[in-house]
């Protein structure tokens, strides 16, 4: 199963399945996606900038700090929080990305669909006899 990402989009292609057939499947449940998407967000935000309790136990104040002197270079604390913040931007290009690909694609002669299952191509210099 862990080199599933190799194989497994040579055998959905032997039988017929593209991305493009997968993803207007899921379409359907993108709201779903989405709501679910922001709610792990929401719980990621919470845990990484949620106040920390700080132990008041006699044998903690007077043992040794392990911490080095003056500020370490490499705070993964930090890093959560730069991660965190790059993951919801792209969960925010991600859920604006159809409307900006059918902005992009949509401008010109080129006319879509609402339903996006027929797009109208007119190619300048070329004529179908029939």
């Amino acid at each position: 199963m862990a080199s599933s990402c190799c194989w497994l989009p040579v055998l959905l292609l032997a039988v017929g399945v593209s991305g493009a057939g997968i993803a207007s499947a899921l379409e359907a449940y993108r709201p779903i996606f989405m709501v679910v998407t922001f709610c792990f967000l929401g719980m990621a935000f919470y845990f990484t900038y949620r106040p920390r309790r700080v132990a008041n136990t006699a044998a903690d104040c007077c043992a040794p700090s392990t911490e080095p002197l003056g500020k370490r270079r490499f705070n993964m604390m930090a890093f959560n929080k730069v991660m965190l913040w790059a993951v919801t931007l792209m969960a925010i290009v991600f859920l604006f990305f159809p409307q900006a690909v059918t902005g992009l694609i949509g401008t010109g002669s080129d006319k879509m669909t609402a339903d996006m299952t027929r797009t109208e191509v007119k190619i300048i210099g070329m004529t179908c006899y029939g």
